[in-house]
């Protein structure tokens, strides 16, 4: 086969094993997720695995190995205590949701659901024969029965063996990848062609580094701000506290529009304790309370957490980042919105090594 024949199938080639890599991809796409959560894994517990290596116990220097496999176990024993943490707080909040007294709560909410009733049939939003009285109580209704059934999680996970199988093959990749932090890159550089591995080399180490910061960045809001907000609403007195502060702070891994997300939730949270306490007085109370921590926490968040994380981290400006988290959201909603800035942080450090002579191109990567 001469050279020039040779020249114009190597594109087609180099074509086709992109379109077998993305068929792949699609047809196997819980393996894609596995492997995505087992770097991200592996991404956050490399500083560690760096820091081990070469200390000494006893005069003895800690081989790769075993700092590996002391990350690894310090990231098991992170995930078993978060389980044991979160799970009995849901199962805590489901069942106060299903002592809520429907009767009761309709009886001392009447004449307010009469009123909200007259002023839609006012502006023509339910018809008059319709009454939003006995919606909202078929809503409530099936909404507390749902939340009944407390026992969803345990009877999947004893029914099925999917989330037992995720987690061994997320795990198992995990500790493969933190022991060899270079068979990603060896993966990528298999299928990029000759002239472009320097370039992909590159933009594998500067994408590496930048999600390094962020996602530690991201870990070190998140604590803080679950601190911040679980100690607020608890001194303040605001039942389930923990809960509410835990779903806020673990909703900030959505930028700008977590904390919102999360205010909304607690607020609900709050007054569905309230509710299921029969302290029908104090849900507005509880509500008012959880708006005024979650605005002072957001405020710490956006003056001090926030500047340290995104703009250092990733470096890209605030509106850049903006933009990025809403076209995430239209394209996959919330795991759009958590993916968005990882995503555009690849993106620029592959636009600034290839290094395009479009002016945009060039201010989008002057901060890279």
């Amino acid at each position: 086969m001469s050279e020039t024949t040779t020249n114009y199938l190597r594109p087609l080639i180099n074509l086709l094993l992109f379109a077998l890599f993305l068929l792949f991809a699609w047809f196997f796409s819980d393996l894609v997720v596995y492997i995505l959560i087992a770097t991200f894994i592996s991404i956050l517990g490399s500083p560690m695995v760096r820091w081990l290596e070469g200390k000494k116990i006893f005069k003895l220097r800690i081989s790769h190995v075993v700092s590996v496999s002391i990350t690894f176990l310090s990231i098991i024993f992170v995930l078993v205590i978060f389980v044991l943490f979160i799970v009995p707080l849901i199962i805590y909040q489901a069942n106060i949701i299903s002592s809520i007294n429907m009767d009761a709560l309709l009886t001392h909410y009447h004449s307010t659901f009469v009123k909200i009733n007259e002023f839609l049939v006012q502006y023509n939003v339910v018809h008059p024969e319709q009454s939003f009285l006995n919606y909202l109580q078929e809503q409530l209704g099936s909404f507390i029965d749902v939340a009944r059934f407390t026992n969803i999680f345990a009877s999947l996970v004893s029914t099925t063996g999917s989330v037992f199988m995720g987690t061994f093959i997320v795990l198992f990749l995990s500790f493969y990848f933190l022991l060899d932090d270079t068979l990603m890159k060896r993966a990528a550089l298999m299928i990029t062609p000759t002239r472009y591995e320097k370039d992909m080399s590159k933009i594998l180490h500067n994408s590496k580094s930048l999600l390094v910061r962020y996602f530690h960045g991201i870990l070190l809001e998140v604590g803080i701000m679950m601190t911040i907000e679980a100690t607020a609403l608890a001194i303040i007195g605001v039942p389930n506290a923990i809960l509410i502060g835990f779903m806020g702070g673990l909703l900030n891994v959505i930028p700008y529009l977590g904390p919102l997300m999360g205010a909304l939730l607690g607020m609900f949270l709050a007054a569905l304790s309230e509710l299921s306490f029969g302290s029908y007085d104090m849900v507005f109370s509880s509500i008012f309370y959880v708006a005024i921590v979650f605005l002072g926490a957001n405020i710490i968040d956006n003056t001090v957490l926030q500047p340290q994380i995104y703009s250092k981290s990733v470096k890209a400006h605030p509106v850049e980042i903006f933009l990025a988290i809403i076209i995430g959201g239209k394209l996959a909603g919330v795991v759009g919105m958590i993916f968005a800035i990882p995503t555009y942080t690849i993106i620029k450090v592959v636009v600034k090594q290839f290094n395009s002579r479009i002016k945009i191109m060039d201010f989008l990567t002057t901060k890279t």
